[in-house]
């Protein structure tokens, strides 16, 4: 039984790649917004740089420890770097709804709930990243911006609202996307483990059909030719006989096989449908 998509566990690799994407992510951002940013914010702007010295940070530590990758690791790092990003947000956001009349409310904070959804490493991380993100934009804007500032954004908080729903969505879809792609790939991993099972039982019927039939010419002769009493044969013909129903059975199972038209049972010579079979996986 698989389990829920907010379980879902990603891979290690993947996880770590997620994370070094979100904290690279955060370091070029942040330098390019300090670029753009500093003829209006000029020193106010530090959080900005601070922000992107602690995302290249990230990404060097991330890569130092790219050959031993780890969900849990990635998770943290990728919480640093979304704290990082976060308070530098908050910080800048008053300054520039002060600095610049035009400025379009939470841009950034909007990008930053895609982005969560996009590369979180895992479910719980990405929706309180997401949460993060909006909740920190609806306190500030309700209870930090001053009057005048609030009525120019007269349509906020609505629109962050809506990028934050669109995060949590676009991040349930992924991961169960992830559970989706994981549970195929079990069942393709226990279809192939038992096509191998099936592989082996014909094997070895195929393999023991002609010493059993010289097992029952022998005891066939040895009753005919000496005498034997009829105790002394009956353990050996009651051992043919079983022997005798478990190849009929493993000849019916081959014979539905070759009506279902397995390509390795099908016209295939005796022995070769495992053989076959590991042949192909190899390659």
């Amino acid at each position: 039984m698989s389990r829920p998509f907010y379980q879902v566990r990603l891979p290690d690799q993947d996880a770590w790649f997620a994370a070094t994407a979100a904290a690279l992510f955060n370091g070029t951002g942040m330098l390019l917004d300090l670029a753009l940013s500093r003829k209006i914010l000029g020193a106010l702007a530090k959080p900005l740089l601070v922000s992107s010295v602690v995302g290249f940070l990230l990404t060097i530590v991330l890569f130092s420890t790219r050959q031993r990758p780890s969900v849990k690791w990635a998770s943290i790092t990728y919480s640093i770097n979304t704290a990082s990003v976060l308070t530098a947000l908050l910080w800048t956001d008053l300054l520039f709804a002060k600095a610049e009349p035009h400025w379009v409310p939470f841009q950034a904070t909007k990008l930053g709930c895609l982005v969560a959804a996009m590369l979180a490493p895992a479910f719980w991380v990405g929706l309180l990243n997401v949460l993060a993100y909006t909740l920190g934009a609806l306190i500030q804007f309700e209870y930090f911006f001053p009057d005048n500032l609030s009525a120019l954004a007269s349509t906020e908080p609505v629109p962050i609202l809506a990028f934050g729903l669109a995060g949590i969505v676009g991040l349930v879809y992924r991961f169960r996307r992830a559970q989706v792609e994981q549970e195929l790939a079990r069942i393709q991993a226990q279809n192939f483990a038992l096509k191998r099972l099936t592989h082996a039982f014909l094997d070895v019927r195929n393999r023991m059909n002609t010493p059993l039939q010289v097992i029952e010419l022998a005891v066939d002769l040895v009753r005919k030719s000496c005498g034997c009493p009829k105790t002394f044969l009956d353990p050996i013909d009651h051992s043919l006989q079983g022997l005798r129903e478990i190849n009929s059975v493993l000849g019916e199972h081959e014979k539905r096989l070759q009506k279902a038209g397995s390509p390795s049972i099908r016209g295939g010579a005796p022995g070769r449908g495992l053989a076959a079979e590991e042949s192909s996986q190899e390659s």
